[in-house]
């Protein structure tokens, strides 16, 4: 893409810009936070005008010059003058049958008509150049605000209402030379803004002492190495300088595709349910920085999770399809759960995506929800891909809902049913269960560690870990009458013992004269267990032959207080 500033012709001519009061004020007053949010609009504009590749040139590191440019289906002149008559009402929605792209049939992300101005907080001057497919023409336009601008008081002038001002006005020249076979748009910013060439700047891991991985001046090698490394941090912000947080904002809120593995990938440790789960899809829509392809940057389980020694990370589909309020709703998604927790924190919430278009970025409370779970959500992520309805709901920033309208609602009492009754009430369900497989596997791998070191013991015992407990010895006795009956033996204290024995390779224990032990002794589950092995050890070795009755209930009580905790 050529780097030179555009020039208009001596003959252009001139119209001005006229919007309402509650438009500009809003704008203005900074309506976009980031420039990623910013760029959004530019990058949602050019998805509705059916383009295939947006690339964005920041002439990094000097910031001199912004450049966007798409292959969409361009603008006439007479289009763009339109454009800046009717900003605060999309002429697409009107003019798109069932607001959908001509070419690729999809569905319309503007509504408000105001994307263009976002340009106004990258810089208070651009150019606008644009051809139609079929055209053998083009024009180029210069957007001038900086009348507006420097205009301190006009902010204070603005009352919010249904009047217009002349915030600036278009200088143009049309009928320029052009291929009829190419479209395109490309807009130039020339000048940047100094406040924001200075965020892109930033410094603020200088300030903590974080080092940093990349800078503006040795950019990261690919954006996949950008979000392995936010991957990998608490905090993006803090990883990433502002400029690779720029380029990883735009991944969250751009109608860009998933990379290949994402979002969630089961490949390095099995995801519950991801298989109940759809992922939205992008496929005829690029995006790219500085060379660099833009991607979702959500690749889950991260490190941190894969490592983890708790439950697997779940999925839970999420699903709606119904009229509201007159109006049809419809939208899918998940929820994402790992522990420890979800990294990095700016992921932490839901993103609710209109059109592919995320809407602000990820909602922490989830939507307000009401009750206090503590700990929980840092270990939540979720998505909504919303595909009819809450286009209404959208307030003008279009990164936030205005939240009594009727299908906000309805979305908000879904996920927050889904978190209630499904999600967190398996935090301790799930719990519980790991821990229960963990302890039972730990103590097959004990049972079978014991088995391998008594291979070569003099008594051939078997089930070492759980010895079987036996009854007390039984004998049939002929009674007074000649009746036949089992009677229990009572051994006397110098009797040989019978406490511990082996059957058919099992070691038997007297279940009297183990629990005597076990409440003597205080013994908990675990130490029942350790006393277990310690008596089938004995008895593989023959240590329990040659005791009578008393000294092995003594030897028993002594081994159950060696084994506590």
């Amino acid at each position: 893409m050529a780097s030179t500033k555009p020039r208009l012709p001596s003959s252009h001519k001139t119209a001005p810009i006229t919007v309402a009061e509650k438009i500009i004020a809003d704008i203005s007053s900074g309506i976009y936070r980031t420039p990623a949010a910013a760029l959004k609009e530019l990058v949602a504009n050019a998805y509705d005008a059916d383009a295939t590749h947006v690339e964005i040139v920041t002439d990094a590191p000097r910031f001199a010059q912004l450049v966007i440019r798409d292959d969409g289906e361009g603008m006439t002149i007479e289009r763009f003058l339109k454009v800046f008559e009717h900003i605060g009402g999309s002429w697409k929605r009107i003019e798109y049958k069932d607001e959908r792209t001509p070419l690729h049939g999809r569905k319309v992300i503007g509504r408000i008509g105001i994307g263009l101005l976002a340009v106004a907080q990258l810089g208070q001057r651009f150019y606008v150049a644009s051809s139609v497919k079929g055209s053998s023409s083009r024009f180029i336009a210069e957007v001038d605000l900086r009348p507006f601008h420097r205009d301190d008081a006009a902010l204070h002038r603005l009352g919010g209402g249904d009047r217009t001002v002349d915030i600036g006005n278009v200088k143009y020249a049309d009928q320029l030379q052009e291929d009829a076979d190419t479209q395109y748009t490309v807009i130039t910013v020339p000048d940047p803004k100094a406040g924001l060439v200075s965020e892109l700047h930033n410094r603020l891991r200088d300030t903590i002492g974080a080092p940093a991985t990349y800078s503006v001046s040795q950019p990261a090698p690919d954006f996949r190495s950008i979000v392995e490394l936010a991957c990998r941090s608490h905090r993006a912000d803090i990883a990433l300088d502002a400029y690779h947080l720029m380029l990883w904002e735009l991944g969250l809120i751009c109608p860009v595709r998933y990379f290949d593995d994402g979002p969630i990938d089961s490949s390095d440790r099995p995801v519950e349910k991801l298989g109940a789960c759809t992922f939205q899809r992008i496929d005829d829509f690029e995006l790219t920085v500085d060379d660099m392809s833009i991607r979702r940057p959500l690749l889950f389980p991260s490190p941190n999770a894969i490592a983890y020694g708790g439950p697997d990370p779940i999925a839970y589909p999420i699903t709606f399809d119904e009229d509201v309020a007159g109006r049809r709703l419809q939208f899918s998604g998940y929820i994402y759960v790992q522990k420890p927790r979800i990294d990095p924190g700016e992921l932490q919430g839901v993103q609710v995506r209109v059109r592919g278009v995320g809407i602000g970025g990820f909602d922490r409370s989830w939507l307000g929800y009401p009750l206090n779970e503590g700990l929980k959500f840092g270990q939540l992520v979720g998505e909504v891909y919303v595909g009819a309805g809450l286009e209404s709901a959208l307030n003008i920033d279009r990164a936030s809902f205005r939240e009594t309208d009727p299908h906000y609602l309805t979305l908000r009492a879904k996920i927050w049913e889904l978190l209630r009754e499904r999600v967190f009430p398996d935090f301790k369900s799930r719990q519980a269960e790991f821990r229960r497989n963990r302890k039972k596997q730990e103590a097959d791998e004990r049972e079978r560690a014991l088995r391998n070191a008594l291979r070569d013991a003099p008594e051939d015992v078997d089930g070492l870990a759980k010895p079987l407990a036996s009854e007390p010895r039984r004998v049939r006795r002929r009674s007074s009458s000649g009746a036949v009956e089992l009677r229990t033996v009572t051994l006397n204290p110098d009797d040989p013992q019978n406490i511990v024995r082996i059957e058919s390779g099992e070691v038997l224990i007297d279940p009297t004269a183990l629990r005597k032990a076990e409440k003597g002794s205080k013994l908990n589950k675990d130490g029942r267990e350790r006393l277990l092995r310690v008596c089938a050890v004995l008895a593989a070795y023959s240590g329990w032959s040659d005791l009578t009755h008393r000294q092995a209930e003594e030897l028993l009580a002594a081994l159950a207080i060696a084994v506590r905790e």
